[in-house]
Order: structure tokens, then sequence, then C-alpha cells
């Protein structure tokens, strides 16, 4: 007889993704850490269904210093987050209606109220060396 799991299949995935998270800004720079611990970060699918990584920015200047470090983070989500197909990095402000709503675990959409919002491809280099 098999045991019931402990989890059951969304607490373990929650508890997953939070550990990945975790350990995702690790071998970025300090000024990088920096920045993605002022955004929220969390997973979901877009409307076609690609797994996407999203960063939220509490501004539009987060937001571009972000973008002129966008390489290494892309670089890190392939190496850890394998399945993740796009990173999402949009602005929603502190204390906007948006920011109340964002709920990453229900998140099917950009936020309602979102300022701008980014999508970056994730390109697999092994992919490409693979032909």
């Amino acid at each position: 007889m098999l045991s019931q799991p402990v989890f059951g299949d969304r607490s373990l995935t929650h508890a997953f993704y939070q550990a990945v998270i975790a350990r995702f800004d690790e071998p970025l720079s300090l000024s990088t850490q920096a920045l993605l611990r002022e955004c929220t970060l969390g997973f979901a699918p877009c409307p076609d269904g690609v797994k996407t990584f999203f960063m939220i920015a509490p501004s539009l200047d987060r937001a571009e210093q972000l973008i002129a470090k966008i390489d290494n983070i892309l670089e890190r989500v392939a190496e850890l987050m394998a399945g993740v197909g796009q990173v999402a990095l949009c602005i929603v402000p502190p204390g906007s209606e948006a920011e109340q709503a964002v709920d990453l675990q229900n998140l099917e959409k950009v936020p309602a109220d979102c300022l701008a919002c980014k999508i970056f491809t994730i390109i697999c280099a092994d992919a490409a060396t693979d032909r």
C-alpha cells in the first residue's frame, strides 16, 4: 500500500517555486540582488501557456536598471528554471490598485493597471548547440 503524500501537488509546487526564487539571485552581482529584493517575483503561464517568470518592479527607474542587467538575469533563469520560456518585467507602483490585487499564485495575466510590461524570451543555448 502506498502512503498518502504529505503535501498536495499545489503546496509542493508552491514550496518548490519559493525555494527556486530564494536561490535565484545568489550568483548575481550585489547590485542586481538589491534590485531584485525590491521586486515581487513569481511564476505564471501566459495566455498561450508558456511558463513565465515575473519580476514586478516598484518603479520605472528600477525596471530600467533591471533591463540593463537582463542578460545576466535571463542566463540565470535558463540555468535554474527548466521549462520557463520567458521573463516578464512589469511595473506596478506601490500603493496602486494593481499592487493590492497581485496574487502570483493565481496570476493569469499582467495586472490590470500595470504601467508597463516587457517580455523577454529565454533562448536555450543547449538547444542551439545540439543541432
